[in-house]
């Protein structure tokens, strides 16, 4: 288990199982198994916020004080064609641009010579390589951590608020100086370790370097902009450890998935922080039921209504 203090915030490391499990029926419902097991801070914390509300039956042992890990279960029905959450978050603490996205369709429909179910669910990526790219260095490897990844991570948090606050034209540049001359000659002169020990002071340090020049009407949305940004990055670094697995049945003829693997009806996907860390982790699958005697019925019907139409056409031409 590792520990450390990332931006303020005191972040445990550890494992952490999520597994849902989606069996479609043949009206189109769909039925949805979650499970989550590990340390109880990780599950209960927001980098994944747990399934919950009076829709979710759930079951768990976090009251167990003497568990060395936990579990939490819940499952739900969903109507046809219902809409999946995007986010289990029903909080105000935390801006909906930080958490974790997981749009998921589960579609069915009727066309009477056939049925067609569809489940098309995502991951949203989480931009790592782009905002701090030795952020995603010490992911592929936190035993062994790049040098300065915890600079570049706060540099970004500054530098990105400093770029989206309505910061006046004329203010903008000199703020921008003063921060690089901060980053050289301070932040860039301490060790990761101490920039550890200590990130509540060189937080505040770099925030007070871009806000105190700026007018004071600005002062709340550049909190606001920072918040996001570090709730964003903590939650992603909070994911590290997490891993999920997807299973899915649906009814009638498989015909297309991109599943990892698959054992009988039951499609399964895998994937951790690696796999939406820099794009969204895609799942899909798709099947059908055909009718062959409706199709028949469809031509005949068909057929005949062509040779009603044609009838009627050569009876006015006569007329």
């Amino acid at each position: 288990m590792i520990k450390r203090y990332i931006l303020g915030l005191f972040l445990v490391f550890s494992c952490v199982e999520h597994k849902f499990s989606f069996t479609v029926s043949p009206d189109g419902s769909y039925r949805v198994d979650y499970k989550g097991h590990g340390d109880k801070n990780d599950l209960t914390d927001f980098d994944f916020p747990l399934p919950t509300g009076a829709k979710w039956t759930i079951n768990s042992t976090l009251e167990n004080t003497e568990a060395e890990s936990f579990d939490y279960t819940a499952h739900r029905l969903f109507k046809r064609n219902e809409k999946f959450p995007n986010t289990f978050y029903q909080e105000d603490s935390i801006y909906f641009e930080s958490l974790l996205k997981h749009p998921i369709k589960v579609k069915h429909y009727n066309w009477f010579f056939m049925e067609t179910f569809s489940f098309d669910a995502e991951i949203g990526r989480r931009n790592v390589s782009n905002n701090y790219p030795l952020v995603g260095q010490f992911i592929l490897d936190t035993e062994y951590p790049p040098n300065g990844w915890l600079k570049e991570a706060l540099m970004y948090l500054l530098t990105e608020t400093l770029n989206q606050a309505d910061i006046e034209w004329n203010t903008r540049p000199i703020i921008t100086a003063e921060l690089q001359d901060w980053k050289k000659n301070d932040l860039m002169t301490v060790s990761d370790s101490t920039l550890l020990e200590e990130i509540y002071y060189y937080k505040n340090m770099g925030l007070d370097i871009i806000m105190q020049p700026a007018s004071p009407h600005l002062y709340n949305e550049m909190d606001s902009i920072f918040k996001t940004l570090e709730d964003e990055l903590t939650i992603t670094l909070d994911l590290i450890d997490d891993n999920f697995s997807f299973q899915l049945i649906l009814p009638g003829i498989l015909k297309y998935t991109n599943a990892d693997s698959s054992a009988g009806d039951t499609l399964f996907w895998y994937f951790d922080l690696q796999d939406y860390m820099n794009e969204e982790f895609v799942m899909q699958a798709n099947s059908k039921i055909n009718y062959p005697s409706r199709q028949k019925s469809g031509l005949f019907i068909g057929f005949i209504t062509i040779l009603l139409i044609w009838g009627l056409r050569v009876r006015r031409r006569r007329v």
